[in-house]
């Protein structure tokens, strides 16, 4: 009679380790974008680079991707900001890394900045803790789509790190403006209306939210538990 071995530890963490990277797969394929919109032309300053058309957001059940897109992009000097609400506490109102005279702000966990100068672009995340602006860090990545006038903001690992906290979504605002400090929002995401031209300042009115959107498909629960995984969401 043939006996069978008993699977080594080695073994044991090979099969867990497919059984998770089976579940992501599968989880990873089932997301939803939720599309904000924002009137075209509703600056004040007539740059097309800095007037918001719509956002995109979607997840994967690990990472946050940010969709931007815009009348026209420009490659010279427009710069993009993205503000974050998630947890108690954050910045104080008119407070950001960048200085920027926007107010309406107040309670911003996390911030984005990128500009597009000379054809490429760059991003910072900074994160508030305890009142303070942190230096930039974060694996934040950015892409851009001239041909659609867009770019794409990417931040690694966010969902699934608010998911160890219960947090199941996010408020946030997205706003353009120039590269000076003190210069104002020209555009801003959502109803605020036309904003004050340069030389004045600006207000955010209203945060938009969103909350992370992806289902697992039928038979995944199950394998969750096969694999040891949960996943807990605050409501």
């Amino acid at each position: 009679m043939l006996e069978l071995e008993e699977p080594t530890e080695m073994e044991r963490r090979m099969k867990k380790c497919i059984s998770m990277f089976a579940v992501t797969s599968l989880v990873s394929g089932v997301a939803f974008a939720d599309m904000y919109y924002d009137p075209t032309g509703d600056i004040a300053t007539g740059n097309a680079n800095l007037d918001i058309t719509q956002v995109e957001i979607t997840d994967n059940g690990v990472d946050l991707f940010i969709t931007v897109s815009l009348a026209a992009l420009d490659g010279d000097w427009g710069k993009y900001m993205m503000f974050i609400d998630a947890w108690e506490g954050g910045s104080g109102d008119n407070d950001n890394p960048w200085a920027r005279n926007v107010s309406g702000l107040g309670g911003s966990d996390i911030f984005l900045g990128s500009w597009l100068d000379g054809g490429g672009g760059v991003v910072d995340q900074y994160h508030n803790s305890g009142g303070w602006w942190d230096a930039p860090e974060g694996n934040a990545g950015l892409s851009i789509d001239w041909a659609n006038n867009s770019f794409t903001w990417t931040m690694s690992g966010i969902v699934t790190s608010m998911a160890e906290w219960e947090i199941s979504g996010i408020d946030f605002e997205i706003a353009t403006t120039g590269g000076g400090q003190g210069d104002p929002a020209i555009d801003l995401l959502g109803g605020e209306g036309t904003q004050p031209g340069w030389g004045q300042g600006s207000q955010s009115t209203d945060w938009s939210y969103y909350e992370f959107s992806t289902v697992p498909a039928p038979g995944v629960l199950a394998l969750f538990a096969v694999a040891g995984i949960t996943r807990r969401r605050r409501h």
